[in-house]
C-alpha cells in the first residue's frame, strides 16, 4: 500500500500521514488575487506537510500517468510559444475556455483516471490507496488552484478528451491543442470551426468524467483579418507569432 511507501520516503509516520489525509481539506490557506484579464482568482495553498505529500504523489505516482501530445501546459519542454506556433499558419482560429477548470475535476475523476491506468504503476493500488490519494489532492472533493498536484492530474484526467479531439480534428484538417483550460482549434476551412464548436458542446454535455462547462464569455472565433491571440501571443497576418502581447502584459 502507498502508506507503507510514503512514510519512510518522506520521514513522516504512517499515523501522521493518515491524519494529514483525513484533515487535508482544512490544511489550505485560501486567498484571492486579481486575474490579468479581469476578475478574481481563488488560490488554495496547501500547508507545508500536505504539499510535501502532494509532491511525493506527483513524482512517485502521477508521473506514470499518460499525457497527450496536444496538451502544452505543465510539461517540460513545452511552452506558450510552441503552442502558438502550431496555429500560426492557419487562417481561422477558435478559442474555448473552461469555467472553473481545476475545481470542476472531482475526487471521482481522480479515482477513475487511476483505475484506468492501474497497469502503468509498478505496484498495484489498493482501494484504500485511491481513498488516500483523493483526500491528499482534493479540497472538499475537488482539485484546487495552488496545489502542486493539480496541474499533472488535470492533464491526466483530460487525456481521453485530448485523444478524442486530436483525432477528430486531424480527420477534418483542423489543428487542436490544449493549454490547461484553454482549447485552440485552427484551420483554413471556412465555417469548419462553427461545426467543431457545436460538436464540442454536445460532447461535453454527454461526458460523465470530467464534467466541464464552457466559459461562453471567453469563447472567440477569429481570422487573419482580425487580431488572433493564442496563449497570450499574437498570430500575425503573415502567419508568424509575435511576442508583443506577452511583453505588453509583462
Amino acid at each position: 500500500m502507498i502508506l507503507e511507501r510514503i512514510a519512510p520516503e518522506t520521514g513522516l509516520s504512517k499515523d501522521y500521514v493518515a491524519l494529514i489525509a483525513r484533515t487535508a481539506t482544512h490544511r489550505y490557506k485560501t486567498y484571492q488575487i486579481p486575474k490579468a484579464t479581469g476578475g478574481i482568482r481563488t488560490i488554495n495553498h496547501p500547508a507545508r506537510e500536505l504539499k510535501l505529500l502532494q509532491f511525493w504523489l506527483v513524482s512517485s505516482i502521477f508521473s506514470h500517468l499518460p499525457v497527450h501530445p496536444a496538451a502544452y501546459a505543465y510539461r517540460k519542454g513545452r511552452n506558450i510559444l510552441a503552442n502558438a506556433v502550431l496555429h500560426a499558419a492557419q487562417s481561422y482560429l477558435l478559442k474555448v475556455d473552461f469555467r472553473d477548470f481545476f475545481p470542476s475535476i472531482t475526487a471521482f475523476d481522480i479515482s477513475r483516471v487511476l483505475e484506468v491506468n492501474a497497469p502503468l504503476f509498478s505496484s498495484p493500488l489498493h482501494p484504500d490507496d485511491y481513498r488516500l490519494i483523493r483526500l491528499l489532492v482534493c479540497k472538499s472533493g475537488r482539485l484546487t488552484i495552488g496545489a502542486p498536484s493539480s496541474p499533472v492530474l488535470s492533464n491526466a484526467v483530460m487525456f481521453e478528451f485530448d485523444v478524442y479531439w486530436a483525432e477528430r480534428c486531424r480527420s477534418q484538417g483542423i489543428t487542436y491543442t490544449r493549454y490547461a483550460d484553454d482549447l485552440y482549434f485552427s484551420t483554413d476551412r471556412p465555417q469548419a470551426l462553427s461545426v467543431v464548436f457545436a460538436e464540442l458542446q454536445a460532447d461535453l454535455a454527454r461526458r460523465q468524467s470530467p464534467r466541464l462547462a464552457i466559459n461562453s464569455t471567453k469563447t472567440a472565433f477569429t481570422s487573419r483579418k482580425r487580431r488572433r491571440l493564442v496563449t497570450g501571443l499574437v498570430l500575425t497576418s503573415d502567419r508568424r507569432v509575435s511576442m508583443a502581447a506577452r511583453q505588453a502584459k509583462d
